[in-house]
């Protein structure tokens, strides 16, 4: 699986809601104990519908969205407080959530390689600068019009740096077929999640006053 069949995991296309600042896309996790707003809002919902999620995630990817799609209605009651106000754009929360459940379902399907969901994020910030930038030119693409503001200028001059994540996973493409393709998932659902915590960072900052304030 190249990084450009990955595209095929958009579940949709961003609004043009944009401000200058949602270029500064984070490239580290954040110092404070706070869980990210993707992983906020995943764990709000009941371990149940967790459960029947990643159960559908082992159908397919479209099986997963729709189920996550299904619990919509809590996910959005829980928004304010997992991003920090209210208002937020419907499809960075969607994001966000996506993000999140897509993480924890292919570190599921990963664990049998011995790789953990921290571990996997431990590959993520040691990897190689070029490797993450391809993940993120990648990912971006489900932002539509807002990709070049999120992505500032960053490029991915050789898709091929991405695989070099395999190989510190002790992955090969060729032999792990499908546990590699699950890592190149998880790691572009990383580089989403990071974009959509950076435009829910960007609208608790300079998002419009809630009507009637």
């Amino acid at each position: 699986m190249t990084l450009r069949m990955l595209a095929a995991l958009a579940v949709a296309t961003a609004a043009c809601w944009a401000q200058p600042v949602m270029a500064q896309t984070a490239t580290a996790p954040s110092a404070t104990l706070r869980p990210s707003p993707g992983d906020c809002l995943w764990n709000t919902l009941p371990e149940a519908d967790r459960t029947e999620v990643l159960t559908a995630y082992g159908r397919d990817m479209n099986s997963a969205t729709k189920a996550l799609a299904a619990h919509d209605k809590a996910i959005q009651a829980a928004a304010a407080a997992c991003v920090g106000r209210a208002g937020a754009p419907r499809l960075f929360i969607q994001f966000a959530t996506t993000s999140a459940m897509i993480r924890a379902a292919s570190a599921q399907r990963l664990a049998p390689a011995g790789l953990t969901s921290d571990g996997l994020r431990t590959l993520w910030n040691d990897a190689d600068p070029a490797a993450r930038a391809c993940f993120r030119v990648n990912a971006a693409r489900v932002y539509g019009p807002m990709a070049e503001k999120l992505l500032n200028g960053e490029t991915c001059p050789d898709q091929k740096a991405a695989q070099t994540v395999l190989t510190s996973a002790r992955l090969d493409l060729a032999k792990d077929t499908a546990q590699a393709a699950q890592a190149l998932i998880h790691f572009n659902a990383i580089a989403q999640g990071e974009q959509a915590d950076a435009l829910l960072a960007a609208f608790v900052r300079y998002g419009p006053a809630p009507a009637g304030s």
